[in-house]
């Protein structure tokens, strides 16, 4: 076990901090770039262990967006995401999980992603080595990016494990900790997403499949309703809701979340060209001062400084 390394941005000048602090990220959590929701004040701290083949780290971070850096390349780890405090949210691919303390997620670095937090946070960063996950779970990489709650059953004994595991080393007085941690989770990680192989090709993950494909195909249309979800992915109503709670949301507020997300891709994207109400309209939007609050909501920005260039 390597000493714990410690990193922050407490005494840095405000012009250095973010390029200190996206350096620190690159190194300790893979090729992504941080981009601070408040304009002035950004803080942030980070501490990294080596265990064996794996590695530890836990950020705590003033509200921000992460994104995957363009033409990043796979940087040999999958990383277990676990939230320790505050709330974020996870997008990889068709994929949200909306993380609250205690629950977590899969991610990979190398895929298109987006980690946003309108609150000060702190993760705990678990990087598991892409040859020992194809050795020991072959199939893990296909839950990349499925929430799952730390609340009860093998969620909460996983999201407990690693908390304590890192509360422990933090504190550097118990050092037996590092090799439960890289003894146990392994067949932590079986218990709890059986291995993978349920989003394997299955049948079930076609329907989820289905349905998201259905939802980002008529984000257009002003009402998309559950019903017409189901009758699409040949499901019952009540699979499209459950589908939706195990990531934490709801039909509508996952559809509307996915508009958002596009109009302010499209903002940043055209820049000074691109009309809000245009944008607004064209994603099913039927009210401008309602997808504008909305937006500010979602973001922490009004449309008008996300087109701007503001983090959005």
């Amino acid at each position: 076990m390597s000493a714990m390394e410690r990193f922050s941005t407490d005494g840095l000048p405000s012009a250095d901090r973010l390029p200190f602090w996206n350096d620190v990220a690159l190194s300790t959590i893979g090729p992504v770039v941080v981009e601070p929701l408040e304009r002035t004040g950004f803080s942030a701290s980070m501490s990294r262990i080596r265990l064996r083949d794996l590695e530890l780290a836990s950020p705590i971070s003033q509200p921000a967006v992460v994104r995957q850096m363009a033409g990043a390349s796979d940087p040999g780890f999958l990383n277990l995401q676990v939230q320790h405090s505050g709330r974020s949210w996870n997008m990889t691919g068709n994929r949200t999980a909306v993380l609250d303390p205690g629950d977590f997620v899969l991610y990979d670095p190398s895929q298109p992603l987006r980690l946003r937090f309108v609150e000060p946070t702190q993760t705990i960063v678990l990087r598991l080595p892409i040859v020992r996950v194809d050795q020991r779970l072959p199939n893990l990489r296909n839950m990349v990016g499925v929430g799952m709650r730390g609340e009860s059953g093998a969620g909460a004994m996983l999201s407990a494990f690693v908390r304590n595991a890192w509360m422990q080393l933090s504190r550097e007085d118990d050092p037996d900790w590092a090799d439960s941690l890289c003894d146990v989770i392994w067949p932590m990680l079986h218990l709890v997403y059986g291995g993978g192989r349920v989003a394997d090709g299955s049948r079930r993950d076609e329907r989820r499949r289905a349905v998201f494909a259905f939802i980002d195909a008529n984000l257009t249309e002003p009402e998309i309703s559950t019903r017409a979800i189901a009758e699409e992915a040949g499901v019952s109503v009540r699979y499209v809701q459950m589908i939706f709670a195990d990531m934490g949301t709801t039909p509508s507020t996952y559809i509307r979340d996915r508009r958002l997300d596009v109009a302010a891709e499209r903002l940043r994207r055209q820049g000074p060209a691109a009309s809000i109400t245009n944008v607004a309209f064209d994603l099913g939007f039927n009210d401008l001062s309602s997808f504008c609050r909305a937006f500010r909501r979602r973001f922490g920005v009004a449309p008008r400084d996300c087109r701007a260039g503001a983090p959005c």
